[in-house]
């Protein structure tokens, strides 16, 4: 099985990519001259292209949109199991098949440097007509939201190939005789020659994280006070996430490993880098202080938790971007492939209320569920509970009532234990895949500010401080405390760690299907076991992970694309074995 399929990923590769990612990521000066020439609409044209690139609607076995690697990343890490393994489109990398042959890599590779590409067009055709620093010029919001963008695309794509300690033998002791520890991505920006493009090393963390640290300062600066026309434009808000993500990160690197913020230190002053900013901390402390802060200002700037109703709306659900998303993919209809699968959407791998795509259809009931043991984690009290079917309700019509959900009794009856109702198809639309898969997607919620506040409190002021960040959130926003349900949220950890682990498993519970935890198990190193006694895990996906270490499928590889056409790149060992 493995050499047939092999084959069949060299061949969709092939035919997706024929020159290097890097390669199309080096601006022309022929299409600068052709579409921009000095034109405010030219440029205005380039910088609405940038989030186009996230929901690039072509077959691909991630779903054609950065929603499909944002679900990528969940299954990795055993959130998001499958109730049946036909039509899994997902079925190799849950199986391992992640290294540089396979397409999974390729999509991960080709998303990120496609919003890069685009990011570095309107940034060079900004500088081609004069450039700005002033957050009043006319260009400032293309620039910060190019900045931004590009900031976003580069802190994913390092925190993806970044090589992480497995605690197998073999893949870590050709990491370090390779010198792949602490390597991130290659740096391409609106300057980078074809020439130079191909050469272009994967720079280290004390590198990367001063590129993106530069763009995040100069993006919040051009886009103070801006007023963006759509949620997937960046604005200051954007920015401020973005940096709690970037500090919170810096943080348990530096934490966790000394000798990283001691490489940090050391390149502090190198003359090579001056054209970067400078991180400005000296110990981990900082960095939490700074994830902190950057959390709040993101919350303060006017957003809101999810209210119960909006998280079950049957109109809305999780599909349209409101008051709680700071920052979101957008699909309209035109942007959807005529496909009445609808393979080439994220709606068509996630939403259980469909009667379209491979989720949704009740004959093929790829339903995608949540971890049984996250589910029986779950707070009484926690309305979230009612996202997923409680495994009494499963299998029975009379039990429909109990959930907010677009299904016919009889059609409710069909769905498995812990079978999710999370993401509504766009308008409620069950049918007409055309209007059901335009939808929203989130790329930030302003939830994710309240856990990184409350994580990085911990650090910064004591365990209780961050208990108690993570406790008002609960019970202010999470929980209905009533005569049936009488237990609020409460923390019961007695560390640091252990109060990471608690409240890492309520972001799994917030941001299921979203992609957000995989970065956390990572930058933890947090352990994870999909292979226990009952487990809703098909049994060839289960996993088991160590603390202190990552699963080798969280190591992506640089697809051999790249490595054919960049010969600075020394590529991650391959968690396939080959």
């Amino acid at each position: 099985m493995k050499k047939i399929y092999k084959n069949i990923m060299l061949t969709a590769t092939a035919a997706l990519a024929l020159t290097s990612c890097l390669d199309e990521a080096t601006p022309s000066g022929g299409m600068l001259q052709e579409q921009v020439e000095s034109s405010k609409d030219g440029i205005a044209a380039l910088s609405n292209a940038i989030p186009k690139s996230l929901i690039t609607l072509g077959y691909s076995y991630i779903g054609g949109t950065y929603g499909g690697i944002q679900l990528l990343t969940d299954i990795l890490t055993g959130q998001a199991p499958i109730a049946t393994t036909t039509w899994d489109y997902f079925m190799y990398p849950s199986l391992g098949y992640l290294g540089s042959n396979y397409a999974y890599c390729y999509d991960v590779w080709s998303f990120h440097y496609s919003t890069i590409k685009r990011a570095n067009l309107t940034i060079g055709a900004i500088n081609n007509v004069g450039g700005t620093d002033d957050a009043s010029d006319t260009y400032a919001g293309y620039l910060g939201n190019a900045l931004a963008y590009r900031a976003f695309a580069y802190l994913n794509l390092s925190r993806l190939l970044e090589y992480k300690s497995t605690g197998d033998a073999t893949l870590d002791g050709y990491a370090q005789s390779h010198n792949i520890y602490g390597l991130t991505a290659p740096i391409v920006t609106e300057k980078t020659t074809e020439k130079e493009s191909q050469n272009n090393p994967r720079v280290p963390f004390y590198v990367m994280d001063r590129f993106i640290l530069t763009d995040l300062n100069k993006a919040e600066k051009l886009l103070k006070g801006y007023t963006r026309s759509a949620a997937n434009e960046a604005n200051e808000a954007v920015v401020y996430g973005l940096k709690a993500r970037l500090w919170l990160d810096l943080a348990s690197r530096f934490d966790y490993k000394a000798s990283d913020l001691q490489e940090q230190l050391d390149h502090e002053d190198d003359n090579s880098l001056a054209v970067y900013d400078k991180l400005g901390i000296t110990t981990a402390k900082e960095c939490y202080a700074n994830a902190a802060k950057y959390a709040r200002l993101a919350i303060n700037e006017g957003y809101r938790p999810l209210t119960k109703q909006e998280w079950y709306n049957n109109n809305t659900g999780f599909n349209k971007a409101n008051e709680a998303w700071i920052w979101a993919m957008q699909i309209g209809t035109n942007d959807i492939s005529s496909d009445s699968w609808a393979t080439t959407s994220l709606t068509s791998y996630i939403s259980s209320e469909t009667d379209f795509g491979l989720a949704g259809l009740q004959s093929n009931e790829a339903y995608r569920e949540i971890d049984k043991q996250l589910f029986g984690d779950i707070n009484k009290a926690d309305w979230r509970r009612a996202t997923w079917v409680a495994p009494e309700d499963a299998g029975k019509s009379s039990a429909a009532t109990k959930y907010t959900t677009l299904l016919t009794a009889a059609n409710f009856a069909n769905l498995p234990a812990y079978a999710a109702l999370k993401f509504k198809p766009a308008g409620g639309n069950m049918s007409d895949y055309k209007t059901g898969c335009a939808v929203d997607m989130p790329l930030m919620r302003v939830e994710e500010m309240y856990f990184i506040e409350a994580e990085a409190t911990a650090f910064t002021e004591g365990l209780k401080a961050g208990q108690k960040l993570l406790e008002d959130f609960m019970n202010t926003y999470r929980c209905d405390v009533t005569a049936d349900n009488p237990t609020p949220f409460k923390c019961t950890s007695t560390n640091t760690w252990d109060f990471e682990r608690e409240l890492l498993t309520q972001k799994r519970i917030e941001f299921w299907g979203e992609g957000v935890v995989y970065y956390d198990y990572k930058r933890l190193r947090m352990d994870f076991n999909t292979a226990y006694s009952g487990s809703n895990t098909y049994t060839y996906y289960q996993q088991t992970n160590a603390a202190g270490y990552v699963h080798p499928y969280m190591n992506f590889c640089v697809p051999n694309t790249e490595v054919q056409n960049n010969k600075g790149i020394v590529n991650n060992p391959d968690p396939t074995g080959e």
